[in-house]
């Protein structure tokens, strides 16, 4: 019984939402199955994707497992397919994506959700809507909710006057709403750490573009890139206010992070993120500025406020488990390979 790890994506120098998925999803497992670890040996992104294509489906196993969205275009029928697909933001928000991106994941996911054996996603809002977009995915599809890593929780350190937003800086992300917001509080008294990285596969309007040229002449803004996650750790903790207002998210794992480490959550009322935060965050309609400094200001305003936050979101980060999400995968591939 011998799986096969697709690890392409833990090759990558940054990690998002995706890479750390892999990352902890392998960790957790246990050793009542084989697992293989399958990587491209090259720092090239097109040559990882032709060696998905062309090498890691000629490699023995009787399950292959791709945590990343997409799979091998050809599979032998020997071998059982899993794969986990996160969201169809690059047919929701094609704009947030470069074009060869878009063409690409058009063209391939149809192809894989056709082969796959089972599917595996983050949230029942991801599978409504691969459900919707694509209806040969009905009956293959399993829900198992992604965690918080271990490393992220509470420290004896203080709150800082500061504000936080993490996440790539794609236009879904609407990070811009942030600075918006922020710039509406109108007062000298806090600042904005912004944390995130550029991506090729990401594209950016002209306006977005114009705010991030902007933010670099704003004393009170703060641009962080290549943050790793120790450092994170310590900046979600020493931030008053986690501000994560998506416009769409497969499941949105800073919600979680941001939790463990004991700060408020402000974010979206839409796609998974309701689902995902629970009644342990505030939230807000995205595309209205207004409407998330109105909710910024709700919550800096009251320590009793931020103190229920605070005491529900660490309830609810410890709700969800990547032990608990690990297993859920094995038994995935278990019941596969018994048929």
């Amino acid at each position: 019984m011998r799986v096969l790890f697709d690890a392409r994506v833990l090759s990558h120098k940054h990690y998002t939402g995706v890479e750390n998925y892999a990352k902890n999803i392998l960790d957790n497992m246990v050793d009542n199955i084989e697992i293989q670890i399958a990587k491209p040996a090259t720092n090239s992104k097109y040559l990882a994707h032709l060696w998905t294509h062309f090498v890691l489906p000629l490699k023995r196993c009787d399950l292959l497992f791709c945590p990343a969205n997409i799979a091998p275009i050809f599979v032998p029928k020997s071998k059982k397919l899993v794969i986990t697909i996160h969201d169809v933001s690059f047919i929701t928000y094609p704009e947030s994506f470069s074009p060869f991106f878009r063409l690409y994941y058009r063209f391939i996911v149809p192809i894989n959700i056709r082969r796959a054996d089972k599917i595996i996603t983050v949230s029942h809002s991801s599978k409504s809507e691969i459900e919707r977009y694509y209806p040969a995915s009905k009956g293959k599809i399993e829900v198992v909710h992604l965690a918080a890593s271990k490393m992220f929780k509470k420290l004896d350190i203080a709150k800082k006057e500061q504000l936080l937003y993490v996440g790539s800086l794609n236009e879904r992300k609407n990070f811009t709403g942030v600075i918006e917001a922020f710039k509406l509080l109108n007062t000298d008294r806090y600042r904005l750490v912004v944390v995130g990285n550029f991506s090729s596969s990401f594209a950016l309007t002209a306006d977005s573009k114009a705010v991030l040229d902007e933010v670099k002449n704003n004393p009170h803004i703060d641009l962080k890139q290549s943050v790793d996650n120790s450092e994170l750790v310590k900046i979600y903790n020493e931030s008053k206010l986690f501000v994560f207002p998506s416009f769409y998210e497969g499941f949105g794992l800073p919600l979680l992070e941001a939790m463990s480490c004991g700060t408020p959550v402000i974010t979206s009322n839409t796609t998974s993120l309701p689902e995902v935060g629970g009644s342990a965050a505030i939230y807000c309609n995205p595309s209205s500025p207004e409407e998330i400094r109105d909710k910024i200001e709700l919550v800096l305003s009251s320590t009793k406020v931020q103190q229920s936050l605070i005491k529900r979101g660490l309830k609810r980060a410890q709700e969800l488990s990547w032990r608990r999400s690990a297993l859920r995968h094995q038994e995935v591939f278990i019941d596969l390979l018994r048929d």
